[in-house]
């Protein structure tokens, strides 16, 4: 299902990083779409209106989850960067790399909304 679907579900603010994140997707803009997708699903697990849609269990497993936290540790490596290294994550290649991290977080974005929001 398309993410059009929990538009309905998302706060002002989350539909307006929505939009810019899918913008980031379609311009190719890798990095950016990484930090979106966490911020995103940081703004649905901090939002209290959600809790008549999300279980608590769902939370709480979602934010153990394996792809939560790699999404959170690749964020903050793009942040944080701790040099000197060559290339984003040692890679010779940094725009494959990220358009390949990309991807994932933007599976881990949709796999948000279709457990949250069921």
């Amino acid at each position: 299902m398309s993410v059009d679907y929990y538009f309905k579900y998302l706060n002002a603010q989350n539909r307006v990083l929505l939009e810019e994140y899918r913008k980031s997707i379609q311009n190719q803009m890798w990095a950016t779409s990484i930090i979106l997708a966490l911020t995103i699903i940081d703004n649905i697990l901090s939002d209290d209106n959600n809790l008549d849609y999300i279980d608590g269990l769902d939370i709480n497993h979602f934010k153990n989850s394996k792809d939560f936290n790699w999404l959170r540790l690749r964020r903050n490596q793009i942040l944080h960067y701790e040099g000197p290294k060559e290339g984003f994550f040692e890679s010779k290649d940094s725009i494959n790399v990220l358009k390949m991290d990309s991807l994932r977080a933007n599976k881990i974005l949709k796999k948000c909304f279709s457990e949250f929001f069921k």
